[in-house]
């Protein structure tokens, strides 16, 4: 049997962060070099996300990495006139839509689709014309993969931080869910995604999860480079994601 070849797409937002701590007065740690980093690690994407806040990835940032990086953009982005419009300017490969509140530290957890059905079916459908591929960050949860086909998605990605947290019995349902997510999203024509919360540990066992496609790390792999660099953080998160 063939191997499943799963893309790893590398979150870059909190080196941004860090950039961004002395209040955007330096310019280190400078994105596009990271690119190329991921790029020689073997990473297949660069994801970002442009929040309200501009608390990490700024304006220019989108820009500039839509403009000149050596690898596809992700943009992850709220469900919004302000970041559509954004989107249409930069043009990434990919939009992901998440949700988005002020007050989290980080995303908690999926979008509700069927909550804002008819304004994302209307963004996605600007988004698609443009040649934007689009992805939903949603639960693993069969209500939110049928309303993600019925607003037109190419792919959905599935918030796993609640699986990645569990242990014991609760970890096992949850994965559970994952599964038949996947199963029913891949049936529905949606390309399966990942992600949130994973590390080298749970990257090897996502890799199991029927017709993944693509994960998108980032904390983990921003906090192991710090320890190893950027480009082998990115090499030995590849080889987890890889059937052996």
């Amino acid at each position: 049997m063939k191997s499943k070849k799963i893309i790893l797409g590398v979150n870059i937002d909190h080196a941004a962060t860090l950039r961004q701590v002395r209040g955007g007065t330096t310019t280190y740690p400078h994105l596009s070099h990271l690119v190329k980093l991921v790029k020689a690690g073997g990473g297949k994407q660069i994801t970002i996300h442009l929040r309200e806040d501009r608390r990490h990835i700024q304006d220019h940032d989108v820009k500039i990495l839509c403009k000149k990086s050596v690898l596809p953009i992700n943009l992850e982005m709220a469900v919004s006139e302000e970041m559509l419009r954004i989107a249409l300017m930069n043009k990434p490969a990919w939009v992901c839509f998440v949700p988005e509140k002020r007050a989290e530290l980080t995303t908690e957890g999926g979008l509700n689709i069927t909550k804002v059905l008819t304004e994302i079916e209307k963004m996605t459908q600007v988004l698609r014309s443009q040649k934007i591929k689009v992805s939903y960050f949603i639960e693993p949860s069969i209500e939110q993969v049928k309303a993600s086909a019925q607003a037109n998605a190419n792919a959905i990605e599935f918030h796993t931080g609640k699986w990645v947290l569990s242990k014991g019995v609760p970890k096992q349902k949850e994965w559970g869910r994952l599964k038949a997510a996947a199963q029913l999203a891949h049936e529905l024509g949606l390309r399966v995604h990942a992600g949130h919360g994973l590390d080298f540990e749970h990257a090897e066992k996502i890799r199991k999860l029927p017709h993944l496609h693509e994960v998108n790390i980032g904390h983990s792999l921003i906090c192991y480079s710090l320890e190893m660099g950027l480009k082998k953080a990115t090499q030995k998160m590849r080889a987890c994601l890889q059937h052996k």
